[in-house]
């Protein structure tokens, strides 16, 4: 098994079993193994916090946990002193991990190259092998061979609900348009279809497409979609252009309590 492929494996069986320390465990001794002491000893400390938060006999041996895991915290990210206090709050673990990192945000360098993108996620974003939401940088929009690049990635495949929402240019306090022109989609017309095109499309059971300025082709190649089948929630009216039978065809598809 190639390295970045153990990563992956380790990370999946984590998050398949997240009450788990077992996995963790084993993971971090992966990590001491390959030369990122640290990560482990992290992962390590904050599973035995965990273990004996609630055991004031332990008082001592905790408070010496937390000194070491602020100080790892530190060593694994070294600007953090000179954060504002808002911006260290971000740094927030439990048992090795982000706490509460239900959202996997597609950055511009995870849509490089499968190999880089895969190794991006694996050294920066762990956490979203737990994700369930899948969200863009603000500034990004998905081609086709993005969409192609995401379902090829291990993390993006256990991801259920997809947020495509485009951007709209706030001209005042209060006060936001959404003509096509104050619209910076998220997502192109060829890039819906090869979404609605893809296999992997069918893990997906909630999608928002709004403010994409998209057509009325967009709406017939997700209404004719052979893998879009699981969708609970479809989020598509609001900044787009989808009109008429094509719209009716959508609704048909996907049902009335579904696309909003």
């Amino acid at each position: 098994m190639d390295l970045l492929l153990a990563h992956e494996t380790h990370l999946q069986a984590i998050f398949d079993l997240p009450d788990d320390d077992q996995p963790r465990l084993a993971y971090a001794d992966f990590l001491e193994a390959n030369g990122n002491p640290d990560r482990a000893q992290l992962i390590r400390v904050e599973c035995e916090l965990a273990a004996i938060v609630n055991q004031p006999q332990q008082s001592e041996r905790y408070h010496h946990l937390r000194i070491e895991e602020r100080q790892l915290i530190d060593r694994l990210y070294p600007g953090r002193q000179q954060w504002q206090p808002h911006e260290r709050e971000r740094i927030d673990h439990v048992r090795g991990f982000l706490f509460a990192a239900k959202t996997m945000i597609v950055t511009s360098a995870i849509l490089e190259k499968s190999i880089p993108a895969r190794w991006e996620i694996v050294q920066n974003q762990p956490e979203a092998f737990g994700a369930v939401n899948l969200a863009l940088e603000p500034g990004l929009m998905l081609m086709p061979e993005h969409i192609e690049r995401l379902f090829s990635l291990p993390a993006v495949g256990r991801i259920a609900e997809w947020d495509l929402c485009g951007c709209v240019e706030e001209f005042s306090e209060g006060v936001v348009r959404t003509d096509p022109g104050s619209i910076m989609p998220a997502i192109t017309l060829l890039g819906i279809e090869t979404l609605a095109r893809h296999e992997g499309a069918r893990i997906i059971t909630a999608l928002d497409l709004r403010n994409n300025n998209l057509d009325n082709d967009a709406g017939r190649a997700l209404a004719h979609s052979p893998h879009l089948i699981n969708i609970q929630r479809l989020q598509l009216r609001e900044g787009n252009r989808i009109s008429g039978r094509i719209w009716q065809e959508v609704v048909e598809k996907f049902g009335k309590d579904v696309v909003s």
